[in-house]
């Protein structure tokens, strides 16, 4: 009966040490895949940083060129009233 207890005593604790062995693994890959899919969500959020809607910076280059085409629309007429020495007939609409 001693040999019965020594043996089942030896299969349980090789028993122990293969599915420590195999949760260690595990622990191992489980940090890998933590420390891969850091390093995607960070370069995920930096390709989002960089794709962000335009609309906002679109709005405000917009209005930069109307004012800048105002400005040009005003001097052509005054340069056209200057050269032609009478207020000018046409609008100047048509030029854009």
């Amino acid at each position: 009966m001693n040999l019965l207890v020594t043996l089942t005593l030896v299969a349980v604790g090789l028993i122990v040490v293969a599915l420590a062995v195999s949760l260690i693994t595990i622990v191992v890959l489980l940090r890998h895949t933590l420390f891969t899919l850091g390093t995607i969500n960070v370069g995920l959020r930096a390709i989002a940083r960089r794709v962000a809607p335009l609309e906002p910076v679109l709005t405000e280059v917009n209005s930069d060129l109307m004012k800048a085409r105002n400005a040009l629309m005003s001097a052509l007429k005054t340069h056209q009233q200057q050269r032609n020495g009478r207020p000018q007939h046409r609008d100047t609409e048509e030029l854009v």
